[in-house]
């Protein structure tokens, strides 16, 4: 079996480091992941899926902690890529790095990521209820350091975490990482059971803004459907379809890494009836693109793309997000995910932000001082935005579920 043993003497805890999935039981991994709440992107299917799809791309690892009973109390996944620092960090300093020639180095940065691509707003990192969280995050820290040292890398990152996890990740800072806040995740919230019973609830304005758009719709000859099923949705997201969600990425306001067309391939062969294609059809060709994902407390609406050359024509981005709203509300979750881009819309649409955390160090005395010194310009700051007061005066709103 291809992995290797941690064991500190001041630890109980033994790490177990491997070289891929396929060496790892799952009976272990998910006792890890089921005995709390945690998120989508930690189940092993998911995992399975995004070694399959990027590992000519990106270096992987993943990491499983025993008790001194050998019970495994702790699972992540780790990930090694290079990231240009211009992409998303502070405005007034990306300035600099992109036109001053000896910063270049900056914008070709290897990290090391505690966290798993393709996982947006989430952790890839899970613990049962009674690990004792300090000695999980010490003996990470200590393998991950040393596979950054030997590969030359300039720091290593844990991402994301939100409110409630920030107890148990609490001794990290005594670790020398900077916790660093990121712009948040926008949530919708599920006490509607459909978008037409949203819908009703709006006031007039509101109402009419969505009415504006869905009527773009009509007679368009444009379907929208709901693609569930493997073959159909492998069917029609093609390398073209596969172009509309890069180019929206690359033009998003945060930036993040472009998946290939692999990743979503791997994710609905392995993970069927939990990964959605929400489809905008004209012409049996896509010409609007949702991927969602969901579990039985969670839908993410995770990543979209337009046909921009019509996209105004018809309100695609808009009657996209329309029906993702749909499908999250009639699938009765506690939580909705909408993104962490395009705030200003997600605000007028009432939905509400939920902070986002990373953690931060560097490698080496140099880019330890310059992550240290450089964390509050390292992520773009975008403050979040209240909902807006779009609902009825009189409305009465149902119980969330």
């Amino acid at each position: 079996m291809a992995s290797r043993e941690s064991a500190p003497a001041h630890t109980p805890y033994t790490l177990r480091l491997f070289d891929t999935l396929a060496d790892v039981k799952r009976e272990e991994w998910d006792a890890v992941v089921s005995s709390g709440v945690n998120p989508t992107f930690m189940d092993f299917r998911f995992a399975e899926a995004v070694e399959a799809a990027l590992k000519d791309t990106w270096r992987f690892w993943f990491a499983v902690v025993y008790d001194a009973a050998g019970a495994p109390v702790a699972c992540a996944g780790l990930t090694s890529m290079r990231i240009d620092f211009t992409d998303f960090g502070d405005p007034r300093v990306t300035w600099i790095v992109k036109y001053l020639p000896f910063m270049s180095r900056f914008r070709n940065m290897k990290i090391l990521f505690c966290s798993l691509p393709g996982s947006p707003g989430d952790r890839s990192l899970a613990m049962v209820p009674h690990a004792d969280s300090a000695q999980v995050l010490r003996l990470l820290d200590e393998r991950m350091t040393q596979l950054a040292t030997e590969a030359g890398l300039d720091g290593i990152i844990f991402k994301e975490f939100s409110p409630p996890d920030l107890d148990r990740m609490k001794p990290m800072t005594n670790l020398g990482y900077s916790q660093i806040e990121i712009p948040p995740m926008h949530l919708l919230d599920p006490a509607f059971s459909s978008f037409a019973e949203y819908t009703a609830a709006l006031r007039t304005r509101y109402r009419q803004q969505v009415t504006k758009s869905t009527r773009k719709l009509k007679g368009s000859g444009i379907d929208i459907k709901v693609m569930t099923d493997t073959d159909e949705i492998l069917r029609y997201y093609t390398p073209d379809a596969h172009k509309m969600y890069s180019e929206m990425t690359l033009k998003s306001d945060l930036r993040v890494e472009v998946l290939p067309i692999e990743y979503y391939q791997e994710l609905v062969r392995r993970m069927p009836g939990q990964a959605e294609l929400i489809a905008l059809i004209k012409d049996d060709r896509l010409i609007g693109i949702g991927w969602c994902l969901h579990d039985a407390v969670t839908y993410h609406m995770m990543y979209a793309g337009v046909d921009y050359t019509i996209s105004r024509d018809y309100d695609l981005y808009f009657n996209l997000m329309f029906m993702g709203f749909d499908r999250a509300l009639s699938r009765g979750v506690k939580r909705i995910h909408v993104g962490q881009t395009a705030t200003a819309f997600k605000s007028r649409m009432g939905c509400h932000s939920e902070a986002r955390y990373i953690y931060t160090k560097g490698v080496g005395f140099f880019m330890r001082t310059v992550f240290s010194l450089g964390a509050p310009f390292m992520v773009i700051k975008k403050p979040s935005e209240p909902p807006a007061d779009i609902f009825k005066r009189d409305n009465k709103l149902p119980p969330n579920r």
